[in-house]
């Protein structure tokens, strides 16, 4: 029996196709083809948020869907440790390609260290959304991100970061997620099916760790082939 919740592939392919429009247009803008405002425009900021917000909630809701019920410690270790790598790898790509602004809390570092935050809170949706609420709406008040790696080693990391995401205040979607997963309205709200967005939503980590690669490394291309 087929138990994936598909209306929750369809929402995490969407924001796979949204974050690949993202950087194929900031692939564009590093090259020349394109100047279109990526940052200090409040169009493409609160595109992505939203890109964000799907990630990061549809990781509560993955959260309940998988320990709900019940904890499986194999199962949440494997899942961390596969995890774990991607963030690695991510640190370790970026470093050896932009050495001054390579990865150290991106955006699957933060899931990662969300969900050890987060699945103690897995059957109590109200008091997630609580905390999510909070976290949100201390973020208001400038505290700071806490982001206890550059507090440890802001010697050794760069000033700026090709993607940088602190827990706070971006660990408040994974909670407020929580509460989604037991209040489905997801289900409700996308009920429209799409086979092919949905099998992206379906592979989103490694379709994360590769499409970049491919994006730049195809921009890179057309523009060598157009500068011959």
């Amino acid at each position: 029996m087929n138990n994936r919740d598909h209306s929750l592939d369809l929402m995490r392919g969407v924001a796979i196709l949204m974050m690949i429009a993202f950087h194929l247009i900031y692939d564009l803008n590093e090259f020349g083809f394109t100047d279109i405002p990526l940052t200090g425009y409040w169009l493409t900021t609160y595109w992505r948020y939203l890109i964000v917000f799907l990630f990061l909630s549809s990781v509560g809701i993955s959260l309940v869907l998988a320990y709900g019920q019940q904890f499986n410690i194999v199962k949440f270790s494997k899942r961390m440790a596969l995890l774990g790598l991607a963030a690695l790898a991510v640190s370790l790509g970026t470093y050896l390609m932009f050495p001054n602004a390579w990865v150290y809390f991106g955006i699957l570092h933060l899931i990662w260290a969300s969900c050890l935050i987060a699945v103690p809170f897995v059957r109590v949706p109200n008091a997630s959304l609580l905390i999510g609420v909070v976290i949100l709406g201390l973020g208001y008040f400038n505290l700071p991100d806490l982001s206890f790696l550059r507090a440890l080693l802001s010697n050794n990391l760069p000033n700026a970061s090709v993607d940088f995401y602190p827990l706070f205040p971006w660990l408040s979607l994974v909670f407020i997620g929580i509460f989604l997963g037991h209040n489905p309205w997801h289900k409700k709200i996308i009920t429209y099916r799409s086979t092919f967005t949905q099998y992206l939503g379906q592979h989103s980590l490694l379709i994360y760790l590769v499409h970049q690669v491919l994006l730049f490394g195809l921009v890179a291309a057309i523009y060598t082939l157009t500068n011959l």
